[in-house]
């Protein structure tokens, strides 16, 4: 098979030749050692030709707009907004974490406007990936999800929490409008073709429990979610939810919204494999479980051997499993590892098990 057909058979509950791999490739160092050079920016090209030069089998490719990630190189230590309004202070690759929000009150959100959809640049990455994928991987689109934006972007955790009771509307309002835009560049890309799969990360957990209670949850989330979920199945694509932290309360209504993948079943945070592989079997996709944390930094490349074919066992028989880590490979791993990983699932994830 190649790539993009494994991939999407084991998304969809079915086996493939072998258990696909998909890893969020966060890492310069890995750019260096495999291509001969790095790039400033999170860049298409780039990232096609490292996946599959590692021999993994996707390409997460984000919008153009994905909070964090920037559009133009920055200095470091470098204060700066982007087209949401979010301030920065370079810091990191290619994620950058926000220090201020632009919305506060109902005032705010009134002179508020969302970023142009059609921007000139909005599918730039995606574009790039699609030209240079030879290796026919599949492509995962990655949008952000409606909490992740509304708690970390739109506005601090400190006032969402109070805007939860003394305006609950104002929440309702900007994550209704978040999710519509949301669709629109979904549909924007994939008519461009090329898209593969839908990824939404949104992390709703810690890692010892939800960031806010199943109930507020059920309120203000769950729906738009699957509003999310939903309209981007009918543009033809399946779904896939990025969600850190231990979400064991809010899994079910999750799965119920129609994702067919849940990553990255973070074991850090106490999310069991097993438990998810059984409990959802047919529904739902695990990607991911190997520990990023300790494992696959701290770990000897036989440790990391070690887990990845306990997650194989686990979760590997009757199909519908994806290898990764459980969140990303970064600078703080070491290469070795990182083959220890890829080759050991291509080794003994290859079906008949």
């Amino acid at each position: 098979m190649k790539p993009r057909e494994r991939f999407l058979t084991a998304l969809n509950g079915g086996i493939p030749d072998r258990v696909p791999i998909c890893e969020h490739l966060f890492s310069r160092k890995l750019l260096q050692e495999q291509l001969g050079y790095t790039t400033i920016l999170y860049d298409g090209e780039a990232q096609a030709k490292l996946a599959a030069k590692l021999g993994i089998d996707c390409i997460w490719t984000p919008i153009n707009g994905f909070c964090g990630i920037e559009e133009i190189p920055h200095e470091e230590n470098e204060i700066y907004k982007d087209e949401w309004g979010v301030t920065y202070k370079k810091n990191g690759w290619p994620i950058i974490a926000q220090i201020d929000q632009p919305i506060e009150t109902r005032a705010d959100w009134e002179q508020y406007k969302l970023p142009e959809v059609k921007a000139p640049y909005r599918l730039k990455i995606l574009k790039d990936t699609i030209k240079a994928n030879e290796a026919d991987l599949a492509v995962v689109l990655g949008l952000l999800g409606p909490f992740t934006m509304m708690t970390w972007y739109f506005m601090d955790f400190t006032d969402f929490s109070m805007a939860l009771f003394t305006d609950p509307e104002l929440v309702h309002e900007i994550v209704d409008a978040f999710v519509d835009w949301n669709l629109e560049v979904a549909k924007l890309a994939k008519d461009t073709g090329g898209v593969d799969v839908f990824q939404i990360s949104d992390d709703w957990g810690g890692s010892t429990g939800l960031l806010i209670s199943p109930e507020h949850f059920g309120e203000f989330f769950i729906k738009p979610f699957e509003k999310l979920v939903q309209g981007l199945k009918d543009l033809g694509a399946p779904v896939i939810m990025h969600n850190d932290g231990q979400i064991w309360d809010v899994l079910d209504d999750l799965v119920a919204t129609g994702i067919q993948g849940f990553h990255p079943v973070e074991k850090a945070a106490g999310m069991d494999l097993k438990i998810v592989k059984d409990r959802y079997k047919g529904k739902l996709c695990p990607v991911g479980n190997v520990n990023n944390k300790t494992t696959m930094v701290t770990g000897t490349p036989d440790e990391v051997v070690a887990e990845v074919k306990e997650c194989l066992e686990i979760a590997a028989p009757g199909g519908g499993y994806i290898m990764s880590t459980d969140h990303s490979l970064h600078d703080d791993i070491p290469s070795e590892n990182v083959h220890a990983l890829i080759e050991t699932t291509h080794k003994f994830g290859t079906y008949p098990l």
